[in-house]
């Protein structure tokens, strides 16, 4: 199969060293700074076992001259349209596209533009970062959470073969028969690592010490867990628990979202797109969901007012 990555970043560059790395034909569609920057020095990767350095094919907007078999879009949520627009040519009659974003919203976006039988529903945990000198480095910590599936839920030799690929070089990827199912229970997650940390802007730890800590937590972990099950994919009572337990342990240094927020980039804004896109048909079943609209605005002043303290590595002051 022929292979385009959509970025060479952390995502991009991660998943498609790896894919070189098993024999894979991969060609990275990049822009002209990061294309000069491949051409001089390679793709480099620092993985949990062992480094992928190797030269690579690019290509830049304007110069795809006919379809590939799969399209791996690796960008954030804010830079979709223009994701898309990119890739648009790259896609023929037999290609397939699979998105590895955060959110829900790019699926339907994804089906408008190409149709819903050339989009698989895809995720991942896997926690790289792009580094000043272009490298990239993959977290010491081991999720190997990565699932792609049929949209709706259907075996596919298609997707056999993507998975297969990635096994090969190094991704254990599950095939899911419910990847929508999937996709939520991530995002939901997602949404409540990410609220936490924006609101504490402390380290997982500081606010397992702080006595309103465990409060909040499950105030935001209850309202993002309702409005997923009002969607009709509730999270599994280990989900909450394992979120819980990211948040429990006093000795934590763990900050999430900290590549963006203290890398200079903008955060992952899919949540927010997510909110926009759907807010008119979802609004009466959120407000089902979620008679208390105050519970992790409230949560959060009880935090400010209380445990100042406690959060003392926190960079701000916290705002409800």
């Amino acid at each position: 199969m022929r292979f385009l990555v959509l970025g060479a970043g952390a995502l991009g560059g991660l998943f498609g060293g790896r894919l070189l790395k098993g024999g894979e034909d991969v060609t990275f569609l990049v822009r002209p700074r990061r294309a000069a920057q491949l051409a001089r020095d390679g793709l480099i990767v620092r993985t949990q076992d062992g480094e992928i350095r190797t030269p690579v094919r690019t290509l830049q907007q304007g110069q795809i001259d006919g379809p590939f078999d799969v399209v791996l879009l690796c960008c954030k949520a804010y830079d979709l349209d223009d994701a898309i627009a990119a890739i648009a040519p790259a896609v023929g009659e037999q290609s397939v596209v699979l998105p590895l974003l955060n959110g829900m919203r790019h699926l339907d976006v994804l089906k408008e533009k190409f149709g819903a039988g050339r989009v698989l529903g895809g995720l991942t945990a896997i926690n790289a970062v792009l580094l000043p000198d272009g490298s990239i480095q993959q977290s010491t910590l081991r999720l190997n959470l990565n699932a792609i599936g049929e949209l709706d839920g259907r075996k596919s030799a298609r997707s056999e073969a993507i998975k297969q690929a990635l096994d090969k070089g190094g991704i254990p990827t599950d095939l899911s028969d419910d990847i929508i199912g999937g996709m939520w229970f991530k995002f939901a997650g997602f949404v409540c690592i990410a609220v936490i940390a924006s609101l504490t802007r402390s380290r997982a730890g500081g606010i397992a010490r702080a006595p309103a800590g465990p409060a909040f937590v499950a105030a935001v972990i209850d309202e993002c867990s309702r409005i997923s099950a009002a969607e009709g994919y509730p999270v599994p009572s280990e989900g909450t628990a394992m979120i819980k337990g990211i948040f429990s342990q006093p000795d934590s240094t763990l900050r999430a979202l900290a590549p963006d927020r203290h890398g200079g980039w903008p955060p992952d804004r899919s949540r927010a797109h997510h909110r926009r896109s759907c807010r008119p048909r979802r609004k009466a079943r959120r407000q089902r969901a979620d008679p208390d609209r105050r519970a992790v605005q409230s949560a959060g002043l009880r935090i400010e007012s209380s445990t100042a303290v406690a959060l003392s590595d926190a960079p701000v002051a916290l705002h409800a």
